[in-house]
């Protein structure tokens, strides 16, 4: 009886610990004891990182040629041999992955966050004409063959585009006076709020609210020049702009179907009894009750998009040259039977490493489903 009555109190603990831990540290608990999604994670974070820092780690530059030394053989110096060009296919690797992160990620921001969440969550909650026009456009790029549309879209618009980026280019320059100006005024705006902030007497929370917006766009502004820098801009824009028209209809239909549940629920109708707004209902309330909805579908459609990205440079209406990609590496070492039967390693790696990555995307979408979605578990 003493034994079972010390084991009382230790146990009571533990059950309170347990319930102490929060929904998403316990998802994550349940992720990390699936070995497939470890592997997984590992398999796209060594992706990202090679090609976030592709100017550091690529061996050589990509489009450097060397027409004394094409279609070499993987040895130490090219361990992914050279292509017909002479340019190292390891460093084109690498900045292909950079490309499809960058495409993956704009089009994930934009389409399957910005549209989809928003959408979604305004269509159910609104209800209405908004619903009504919100899914009648959702229905309509639905019923658009989307590869086809992304083809058109990228072989008609692509001039068009071009001369956007130029411009934009050419008036977010940093020895631009406009440009320099703005960023004097942030600047100073940043340095005012900090400053207000530490000396007033009450430590206002609008001072350094002020300072961290004016910091952001800064580094917004910052960000912006700096893709627009970039070799390729054009084709990154056209692309991802494309993919998200049609990427966000059948998330924000999941959401909204969600919304429809959940607004009808106790806690929203006391919010909204007690006063409060739309968008605090929705930011408050209703996205964190949609939020793994959201985080199952941005992973289930990151194969899909990288994919797309790939499959449209393949088809030639994608990134061109001299900006690498994964499609144009496939294309270069897969249309030819002379190429492929004397020089397979120019097709065999791209493809080893696309398909290790969608592979492990499809993956982790499974697990997060699996750990995420209550019925599955």
């Amino acid at each position: 009886m003493g034994s079972v009555a010390a084991d009382i109190p230790g146990a009571a603990e533990e059950e309170a610990q347990r319930l102490s831990i929060s929904p998403w540290r316990a998802a994550l608990r349940r992720l990390l004891r699936k070995k497939l999604a470890v592997i997984a994670l590992v398999l796209i974070g060594g992706f990202y990182f090679v090609g976030l820092f592709a100017p550091i780690i690529s061996p050589q530059d990509f489009r450097t040629q060397d027409l004394d030394n094409t279609l070499l053989s993987p040895s130490l110096d090219h361990p992914f041999g050279t292509d017909r060009l002479g340019r190292d296919q390891l460093s084109r690797v690498i900045w292909s992955a950079r490309t499809t992160i960058i495409v993956t990620i704009a089009t994930v921001v934009a389409g399957s966050l910005v549209l989809s969440v928003g959408l979604g969550l305004l269509s159910g909650y609104m209800g209405g004409k908004v619903d009504t026009v919100i899914m009648r456009t959702g229905e309509a790029f639905g019923s658009l063959p989307a590869l086809p549309m992304l083809i058109l879209i990228n072989a008609t618009m692509r001039d068009r585009v071009r001369g956007w980026v130029d411009s934009l280019e050419a008036n977010l320059s940093t020895g631009d006076p406009l440009f320099i100006a703005i960023l004097a005024i942030l600047t100073f705006m940043a340095v005012a709020g900090i400053v207000a902030w530490l000396i007033g007497s009450r430590r206002n929370g609008g001072w350094i609210a002020l300072a961290i917006v004016a910091a952001f766009l800064i580094l917004a502004l910052w960000g912006v020049q700096a893709v627009f820098a970039m070799p390729g801009a054009s084709d990154y824009f056209l692309i991802f702009g494309a993919l998200s028209l049609f990427f966000w209809v059948g998330s924000a239909r999941v959401i909204r179907s969600q919304v429809l549940a959940l607004r009808e629920t106790e806690y929203v109708i006391a919010a909204r009894s007690m006063g409060a707004g739309t968008w605090r209902i929705l930011g408050s309330h209703l996205l964190p009750n949609v939020s793994p909805i959201i985080i199952v579908g941005v992973s289930a459609s990151l194969g899909a998009i990288a994919g797309s990205e790939i499959a449209l440079t393949f088809l030639g209406v994608g990134v061109h040259d001299p900006t690498p990609s994964f499609g144009a590496l496939i294309f270069d070492g897969g249309t030819s039977q002379p190429v492929i039967r004397n020089h397979p390693y120019l097709l065999i790696f791209p493809a080893i490493v696309v398909g290790m990555l969608i592979f492990s995307f499809n993956l982790l979408g499974d697990a997060l489903n699996d750990v995420l979605t209550p019925k599955a578990r």
